[in-house]
Parts: structure tokens; C-alpha cells; sequence
């Protein structure tokens, strides 16, 4: 306390100036309608990019549950629109006349881990058996594709890229349904490579390719990307194309992994046929 006694009497005319100082602006901003005016509008731009500042900053903290959120709700959307449905016709066998099966259904999950930079990448989401997944599923973002689980533990599950030498997917021409296979031999991460296009599809830039839904692993109709290239070989059979994924593989944040209900039948009736 003697100290601080000390200090203010020792510097009392700095404290006693800061005083009178702001006293004579007080009288000053009151008594005058200019001056009162433009303190007013500094203050309130001041007062705005504070706010703006901090409001900034909670938005992009708050932003990663809001992305966790929104891919909640779209895997609940997909699983309600009619392309997840399987309709079947079943008036020779039961009385009723039709029923709607669903055939497919979305877990979401959270990428932990991604690379892009190899020859051969994979992905780790937050998600696994406990949560329903098993290998081979397909696992897309929206309506475009990443790639298939290779491998689960209880909590988490191992994702083959697009972006890997093994990967190889059943597409066909959004326009025409020819149907094609997409790999990818290296180099970028948003290019890839359209194999067995035939002689007589008359190839275009930004023709869409599309999944065929002739695997187990993917819907039919989902995005793989565009062709922005092609070359028409003489002496075979077949064209290739060079086509841009519709998926920013550097930038993933959540994904879903995509379920078949109806897969065990689908296995079950191969297995039957092998059998014989």
C-alpha cells in the first residue's frame, strides 16, 4: 500500500492531466452537435467490426458441428428419396400388387484421416462394425463417389480411395448408358482415366459419366466425373478418355457409407449358382 502511495504522488500530474483532459472532451462532444455526431459514428463502426470480428471467429469455430450436422441429415435424406427404394412387381406370387422395399441406406461418418499424394490412398472414417459397416461397402459424399471400405475395426473402417491402382469402377455415359470402367493411374488427384469406351460412342468434352450400378459396391447414377479428353486408337477395339472426378478428394470432411439391404440375397443367389 506505501508503495502505491509512493507511485501516485509521484506521478499525480500525469493522472491529474488524463483528467482534465477527458473532461474538457466530454464538455466538448456534449456542447458541440459535430463533434458529438462523429464520435458517435466512429464508435458505432468501431463497435460493428468488433462484433463482426467475434461473430467471425464463433461461426468458424461453430462450423465443424454444423458440417457434422448437415451430412446427419443428408444420410437421413437419402435413405427416404426413390432412388434408395427397390420396386418390384410381385403380382404372380403374392396377392397384394406391388410393395416398395428399401434397398439401400446412408451412414454417416467423419474422415480421421485422408492422402491424396500417393500412388495408393486410402481414407479412415469414425465409424465401424459396431456401427453397422462391413468391407466392400461403397462410401460416396452427396451424389458423388469416394471410394470402398477395405477394412473395419469395432470403431472405425479403412476406405480405398478412388485415388488408388486397385481401384477400378463400373461407370457408363450418363447420355447413352455405354458402359465404361474408370481408373486412376497417378498424377492429380482431380483426373482420372476412362477405359473400353466403344468405337461408335461419339465421345464429347464434358459428357457425364455416372455409376452403372453393375457392382455390389455402388448405386446406379451417382457422379464420378466429366471427360475433358479423349483418344480415338486406331488398332483396338475400345477408346479412352480422360475424365475429372466430380469429387475433391483434398477436401474431404464427412462421408457416407453406403448400405445394401439387400445384399446378403444378392450374395446368397451367387453363392447358389457356384454351387452347382
Amino acid at each position: 500500500m506505501r508503495n502505491l502511495f509512493l507511485f501516485l504522488r509521484e506521478h499525480y500530474f500525469y493522472f491529474l492531466f488524463m483528467l482534465l483532459e477527458s473532461f474538457s472532451l466530454i464538455l466538448l462532444f456534449n456542447n458541440n452537435e459535430f463533434q458529438g455526431s462523429s464520435l458517435y459514428s466512429v464508435s458505432n463502426t468501431l463497435s460493428g467490426s468488433v462484433n463482426g470480428m467475434f461473430n467471425g471467429i464463433s461461426e468458424y469455430f461453430s462450423l465443424r458441428k454444423t458440417n457434422g450436422v448437415l451430412i446427419e441429415e443428408m444420410a437421413k435424406l437419402h435413405s427416404r428419396i426413390p432412388e434408395a427404394f427397390y420396386v418390384t412387381d410381385r403380382n404372380i406370387f403374392y396377392k397384394k400388387d406391388s410393395v416398395v422395399n428399401l434397398e439401400y441406406k446412408y451412414i454417416s461418418a467423419k474422415v480421421i484421416s485422408n492422402s491424396t499424394n500417393k500412388r495408393n490412398n486410402y481414407l479412415m472414417i469414425n465409424k465401424g462394425a459396431i456401427h453397422g459397416i462391413v468391407n466392400h461397402m461403397g462410401v460416396i459424399i452427396g451424389n458423388k463417389i469416394i471410394g470402398q471400405v477395405v477394412s473395419v475395426s469395432p470403431h472405425f473402417s479403412w476406405i480405398m480411395s478412388m485415388l488408388n491402382k486397385d481401384s477400378r469402377i463400373s461407370g457408363k455415359f450418363k447420355k447413352n448408358n455405354q458402359l465404361v470402367n474408370v481408373e486412376w493411374n497417378g498424377g492429380s488427384y482431380r483426373m482420372g482415366q476412362v477405359k473400353e469406351i466403344p468405337k461408335h460412342v461419339k465421345i464429347m468434352k464434358g459428357d457425364t459419366i455416372i455409376t452403372s450400378g453393375n457392382s455390389d459396391i455402388f448405386p446406379e447414377g451417382l457422379l464420378i466425373g466429366t471427360i475433358c479428353d479423349f483418344t480415338n486408337v486406331q488398332d483396338e477395339n475400345f477408346n479412352n478418355g480422360e475424365i475429372l472426378f466430380s469429387t475433391d478428394f483434398n477436401s474431404l470432411g464427412y462421408v457416407e457409407v453406403v448400405v445394401d439391404l439387400m445384399r446378403k440375397e444378392k450374395d446368397d443367389l451367387k453363392a447358389s449358382f457356384k454351387s452347382h
